[in-house]
């Protein structure tokens, strides 16, 4: 058995969706939940969040002057764009999503002889 380490964080609604590395081959696995002492999740929490693309942008975006909602119809537009581009390719959209459902769909088949 090979083991892989994905990191995440348990929302407040506590569901989670969890995409695993193409070097994973679909079928059975064995999901094991690791969940750290309260002292080093609280040093964690203290740190602070993001240093890529979007904590970037979010930071910039912060220190714009202008609300949202005071912005005219091309800077919310402009403004949306930068988003969906810092963004982009960090979820998987919804073929993605419903290829994954069929695949999972087709291993209970299989797991209950259907």
């Amino acid at each position: 058995m090979q083991a892989h380490r994905i990191h995440l964080v348990v929302p407040e609604n506590h569901r989670a969706t969890i995409e695993f590395p193409a070097t994973i081959p679909s079928g059975p696995v064995e999901l094991i939940v690791l969940v750290p002492p309260a002292a080093e999740r609280r040093e964690r929490a203290e740190t602070p969040p993001g240093r890529g693309s979007l904590a970037a942008l979010a930071a910039e975006l912060a220190q714009e002057s202008k609300p949202f909602r005071e912005l005219t119809l091309e800077e919310r537009k402009a403004r949306l764009q930068r988003l969906r581009g810092a963004g982009r390719g960090l979820t998987s959209g919804s073929e993605e999503f419903a290829k994954q459902k069929l695949e999972e769909i087709e291993i209970e088949e299989r797991k209950f002889g259907r």
